[in-house]
């Protein structure tokens, strides 16, 4: 009887921890890792981009979040306007020039940063064009310490 008990105990104890995991990743990830939609009060219009079809958009907001605005940086969404979707494409507080083009369906984020504080959400990003088709588009970022931003933006 008691083996049974102590099995039963296992099995709740890991249960109990699943359960805290699937919901820890939950919170993590409604909270954390999606930030709100950038807002005039928040964040600053620094650059829109446009794909070859004009299908989707890329914008590049300058943004300080948080209660004391103690978050500061650049953050870039993939907004496809005949749908109004946002897609949150990348994040960073590292980088004080970022240099965006597109060629050939890739975004090319050059920057003058540190790479490890480039949050990027995907590698590639699934938006519908004009006549309804799925396009992607990929991000490439390079790290140029001589990245000139004043040509862009």
């Amino acid at each position: 009887m008691s083996l049974l008990k102590k099995i039963a105990l296992i099995l709740m104890a890991a249960g109990a921890t699943f359960a805290l995991i699937v919901v820890s990743v939950i919170v993590y990830q409604y909270t954390a890792m999606e930030p709100p939609l950038p807002n005039d009060t928040d964040c600053e219009m620094q650059r829109l981009l446009q794909t070859s079809e004009n299908a989707a958009e890329i914008h590049h907001y300058y943004c300080q979040r948080g209660a004391g605005k103690d978050w500061q940086g650049d953050e870039l969404w993939l907004v496809e306007p005949a749908s109004d979707r946002w897609q949150r494409m990348l994040t960073t507080t590292s980088p004080q020039c970022l240099a965006l083009t597109i060629e050939r369906q890739t975004l090319l984020v050059d920057h003058d940063g540190d790479k490890g504080e480039m949050n990027l959400a995907e590698p590639v990003f699934i938006y519908k064009d004009l006549n309804g088709q799925s396009q992607t588009l990929a991000v490439d970022i390079n790290n140029k310490p001589t990245a000139n931003c004043s040509e862009n933006n």
